[in-house]
C-alpha cells in the first residue's frame, strides 16, 4: 500500500514537472508585442519638425543559429517645413540581445547593433547610417529600456517561482527551470 502511494505520488509530482519543465514565446507573439509597443511609442518619435513612423516589422529570433534578435523595419521619417514635408523611407536591419528581467518578469533587447540602412529620399536611395543614426537612437531608448514582452497572464506564473533561464532556439524563446549553472 504505501509503495504504491509513493508510486502514485512520484508519477504525480514527475507530471507536474514536466508540465512546467518549458515554456516558449514564438516569434510571432514577440514581434506583436514590439510593433504595438513601437506604435504607442510613435510620440516619442516625433521631435520638433521630424516625424518618425514604423510602417513594418519583421522580426526574427535566432537566425542562422546564433542567440540574437534580428529586427527588419521599415518607416518613414518626414522634415515638416513651413510649406511641405520632406519625407525619407528607412529601411533598417538591426540585432540585439534578448534578456530575461526576472524581477520584471519581461523579455527586454539590448546591445542594439545597426547591420544595414536604406535610405530613399528626394531621388537617393543608398546606405547612409548617418540618416538613420536618430532613429537607431530612439530604438534603442525604447528597446533597451522598456521590455518589449511582459510573461504576466497565467501561463509564465511558475517562472516568477523558481530559477528560470531564458534560451534562444531559432524561431522562439525557450524558458526552463535552471536550479544550477
Amino acid at each position: 500500500m504505501f509503495r504504491t502511494l509513493t508510486i502514485i505520488l512520484a508519477t504525480l509530482w514527475l507530471t507536474a514537472c514536466a508540465g512546467v519543465s518549458q515554456y516558449s514565446v514564438s516569434e510571432s507573439e514577440l514581434e506583436k508585442a514590439l510593433y504595438t509597443q513601437l506604435e504607442e511609442q510613435a510620440p516619442r518619435f516625433t521631435q520638433g519638425l521630424v516625424e518618425t513612423r514604423i510602417d513594418r516589422l519583421d522580426l526574427n529570433i535566432g537566425p542562422d543559429g546564433r542567440q540574437v534578435v534580428r529586427l527588419d523595419i521599415s518607416g518613414e521619417t518626414a522634415i515638416n517645413a513651413l510649406i511641405a514635408s520632406f519625407p525619407a523611407a528607412l529601411d533598417l536591419v538591426i540585432e540585439g540581445r534578448p534578456v530575461y528581467d526576472r524581477q520584471k518578469n519581461a523579455i527586454f533587447i539590448r546591445d542594439l547593433d545597426l547591420l544595414q540602412s536604406k535610405v530613399d529620399a528626394f531621388g537617393y536611395q543608398g546606405d547612409v547610417a548617418a540618416a538613420s543614426a536618430g532613429m537607431m537612437q530612439l530604438l534603442r531608448a525604447v528597446l533597451e529600456n522598456q521590455p518589449v514582452y511582459r510573461l504576466d497572464d497565467n501561463r509564465y506564473g511558475w517562472l516568477k517561482t523558481v530559477p528560470v533561464a531564458m534560451d534562444i532556439a531559432p524561431g522562439r524563446l525557450v524558458f526552463s527551470p535552471r536550479f544550477s549553472d
